[in-house]
């Protein structure tokens, strides 16, 4: 019976040169997990504020590219109203005012509203949300068949 003292001290003492020993590591691998969790923010942040200049440059050249496809259009209206009719010239002066109105629009939102818009879309009418997304694809793809065909062309190849 007298070793089991010894015994309970023997592991006391080990505890405590365990506990000497990982608390330094601890703590070091407390502060690497929090310098780790800063460094992941600052560059969560640096993110999101690169992708809202992206969304928003793009948006504001969306919008001059309306803009732009507004003065043609009611710049053709005056040809449409010569060749095809007055009537005709109209459609084409309401359709540059549609354009127009969506260019002003687009150029006054915010980018985090277009995005809350679209959710709120996407989630009332989804299938329409996919149907518009698809059409967009294909165009897209159409594009680059099309600029690919081209370049091909222009090389001879």
């Amino acid at each position: 019976m007298a070793r089991t003292p010894k015994t309970k001290e023997a592991v006391a003492e080990t505890a405590k040169e365990i506990v000497a020993v990982a608390t330094p590591a601890i703590d070091d691998a407390k502060l690497s997990v929090a310098k780790v969790k800063e460094q992941a923010s600052a560059l969560g942040s640096e993110a999101i504020d690169s992708a809202r200049k992206a969304a928003t440059q793009g948006k504001d050249m969306a919008a001059e590219a309306l803009g732009e496809i507004s003065k043609l259009a009611e710049s053709a209206a005056s040809v449409v109203d010569e060749r095809v009719g007055t009537q005709y010239g109209d459609y084409a002066r309401k359709a540059a005012s549609t354009v127009s109105n969506a260019a002003t629009t687009l150029q006054n939102k915010d980018v985090d509203d277009i995005v809350a818009d679209t959710t709120a879309f996407v989630r009332k009418r989804p299938a329409i949300a996919i149907g518009a997304v698809a059409a967009i694809g294909l165009f897209v793809v159409s594009m680059f068949r099309g600029s690919a065909k081209k370049s091909s062309d222009d090389t001879g190849a």
